[in-house]
């Protein structure tokens, strides 16, 4: 079992199924050790549905452990209002309520930055690009304008050179694909990149331009092993309308370009693979500027928007056709 499952476990089964558990077997005795609790574990649910990369456990498992978490709430305070019991002046009480203050008011302040990278920044811009894959549920997995809700923004100010030279990538955007019950795989994490929906998919241009760069040849590494030797694997690189559009991590032998040819928006030009720095089989897509010297994906990144909609991390992208809903 991986580092990567054992965090998924304990952030995503182990540490909200305890809250709640907690919240309705052993509840802080008094009204206000019982309303703190009660506020600090909403709290917790609500920072882990913005911030936890919901791919292993459904998207829908956090909307059920707050909607637990309402019951157990509503229920607990009429019974409260009911037994009118004393209040606890206890030190257990009071430490106990004290410790969930003090995770309530975290969780206030994480939940405040991720919601806050759910816009694109007063005064920023975001460049129109069409969505890049075919009919299906998509889900974000990494999207928005900061750290909170996005990995890739810990390149906007690099500190090493390789950061720099991907600096880039800082508002890129992560997809995976789901089916009807939210799974992305068959299985918890299973090895084979074929076993992942997304995997093989055909990828669109996302926009109409020219191909500047391309790589085809990298393999398809097993989940979750990474080849860190080109972060972005096989990948095309378009220049559409003066910025650079990146399209990561395809499928070694899929790609259907080749440097200097142009391409119209919704064009195929190759498949998801699993190729690169990937943890598993996605998308990833990023605009940027190109740079006036080095890395070619140095360049200063910018934000994105899939026929206007900003694409934010959890959030589920539905395509029928020719048509875009995000949810």
């Amino acid at each position: 079992m991986s580092a990567l499952d054992l965090v998924a476990i304990g952030t995503q089964i182990v540490l909200p199924v305890t809250l709640i558990a907690w919240l309705a077997f052993r509840p802080l005795s008094g009204g206000v050790g019982f309303l703190v609790q009660a506020l600090a574990t909403g709290l917790v649910l609500t920072t882990l549905l913005l911030i936890g990369v919901w791919m292993i456990s459904p998207w829908w498992t956090p909307y059920l452990y707050l909607t637990v978490w309402f019951g157990i709430v509503l229920g607990g305070s009429r019974l409260r209002l009911r037994s009118r019991k004393h209040r606890d002046r206890s030190i257990s009480s009071a430490l106990g309520t004290l410790l969930f203050a003090v995770i309530g008011l975290l969780c206030l302040t994480l939940t405040t930055q991720a919601i806050t990278g759910r816009w694109i920044p007063s005064g920023g811009t975001a460049t129109a690009m069409r969505f890049p894959l075919g009919p299906g549920t998509y889900l974000v997995a990494n999207g928005g304008a900061n750290s909170r809700v996005n990995g890739h923004v810990m390149t906007l100010k690099p500190t090493t050179t390789r950061q720099a030279d991907y600096r880039g990538q800082s508002y890129g955007v992560d997809l995976i694909k789901i089916d009807r019950l939210g799974l992305r795989a068959a299985g918890w994490r299973p090895e084979r990149p074929a076993a992942y929906a997304i995997f093989g998919e055909p990828v669109f241009a996302p926009c109409s331009g020219a191909v500047i760069r391309v790589f085809d040849g990298q393999q398809d590494m097993p989940v979750p092993t990474t080849d860190t030797s080109r972060l972005e694997g096989n990948h095309v690189a378009i220049q559409c309308d003066g910025v650079i559009v990146l399209l990561a991590h395809l499928r070694q032998g899929s790609v259907r370009v080749a440097p200097g040819d142009r391409v119209a928006s919704g064009a195929w030009i190759g498949n998801v693979g699993n190729s690169g720095q990937t943890t598993e089989p996605h998308l990833h897509i990023h605009v940027q500027r190109l740079p006036e010297s080095g890395a070619l994906l140095s360049g200063d990144p910018l934000f994105l928007t899939f026929d206007g909609h900003f694409p934010v991390r959890n959030e589920r992208i539905t395509i029928e056709g020719a048509e875009v809903s995000g949810g």
